[in-house]
């Protein structure tokens, strides 16, 4: 993957640990009884089953939507495809167990597969056309 998107990425590490505080605060205010360790464990795993994956399906539109966008948007398109996924790998037999674990890392690692398909296939189309001619 090219240096400007692991540049990106950096960049927007930031907003995905807010989101992870954010996350922590508002389930440490509705749980207030509960202790931090499990506050924080909650956090993480909302954070592992449903932004991460959202965040990276949503990579391929990063020039068209801001990162707070992508993340709302991801984060509930992450929700639908785990719920339809471990519906239906329910049914062909693997476990609920494994699934936590398994499903957003096959999201991640596919959405991830794709983005570097189509920058890939960006880069040669660009490359058929030859240089862009400057206007005169």
């Amino acid at each position: 993957m090219p240096n400007d998107f692991l540049r990106a990425l950096r960049k927007e590490a930031k907003y995905l640990a807010a989101a992870f505080v954010i996350a922590a605060i508002v389930l440490k205010i509705a749980f207030h009884r509960e202790d931090l360790l499990g506050i924080t464990k909650a956090a993480a795993s909302v954070m592992w089953l449903f932004v991460l994956p959202g965040y990276a399906i949503m990579l391929h539109w990063r020039e068209n939507l801001e990162v707070i966008e992508r993340l709302f948007a991801g984060t509930v398109a992450a929700m639908a495809i785990n719920g339809i996924a471990s519906y239906y790998l329910g049914l062909a037999g693997l476990k609920i167990q494994n699934q936590t674990i398994l499903l957003p890392a096959a999201i991640i690692a596919a959405s991830l597969a794709w983005q570097k398909f189509s920058e890939r296939k960006s880069q040669q189309q660009q490359s058929q056309q030859g240089p862009e001619q400057p206007k005169a």
